[in-house]
């Protein structure tokens, strides 16, 4: 009897790979802004702040419309002031996790994906003043969303995808920590949204990415 269950897992599993279709690819995200701000007479230019993101990613399509997968995430930010005033700011935070996704709508070669997953993250930053360095608190946590993905089929084979976070919904909580022994410092945030943004449309980071299903 145990043989005959088992081999009926394995008969499962095999006609589900059979229809089943491998995907792999990413996102990419660029933010830059800067600028300056003008009262009477006194023209002060704008901290440039540049913003980075790289997140590859791989999965399998369960049928024509359902989809699971995991994601790693990297995102890079810099920020520089004035020439008179000569102090950067750096971050890098990291993340990872599952998610699943479906397919809502299509027309013609579009259609309109909803994204849901969770996963850790983490990170750390300092600032630099001269030959000065401070380190600031370094962060973990973890986080569950849902976002909505646009996707223009290419080919057979290829996706173009965009996303933003113009449109949320989520839940995120993480721990800081900063300094070490007796002086150690520790705190917990936590935040939930949810939502359309439409106030900061050409500010809100957007992310391009393409997938390649096999």
């Amino acid at each position: 009897m145990k043989k005959v269950f088992l081999a009926m897992i394995f008969a499962g599993m095999m006609a589900v790979s059979a229809q089943a279709q491998y995907f792999a690819g990413g996102t990419l995200g660029f933010d830059y802004s800067t600028g300056k701000s003008v009262w009477g007479t006194s023209t002060n230019k704008k901290p440039s702040e540049l913003s980075f993101e790289f997140s590859p990613m791989m999965g399998i399509y369960l049928d024509d419309n359902l989809g699971v997968g995991m994601r790693v995430i990297l995102r890079m930010e810099n920020e520089n002031n004035r020439a008179d005033d000569p102090t950067k700011y750096k971050k890098l935070e990291w993340g990872g996790g599952f998610f699943m996704r479906y397919t809502t709508l299509t027309r013609g070669d579009f259609s309109i994906l909803i994204e849901g997953g969770a996963g850790v993250f983490g990170g750390s930053s300092k600032t630099v003043q001269g030959t000065s360095t401070n380190k600031g608190p370094k962060t973990f946590g973890f986080n569950v969303g849902v976002m909505p993905i646009l996707s223009y089929s290419l080919t057979s084979s290829i996706n173009l995808e965009a996303s933003s976070n113009l449109a949320r919904f989520g839940f995120e909580m993480q721990t800081k920590k900063s300094g070490s022994g007796d002086s150690q410092q520790k705190g917990t945030d936590s935040s939930f949204g949810f939502g359309i943004d439409s106030d900061h449309f050409f500010s809100s980071p957007y992310r391009i990415g393409m997938i390649f299903k096999f």
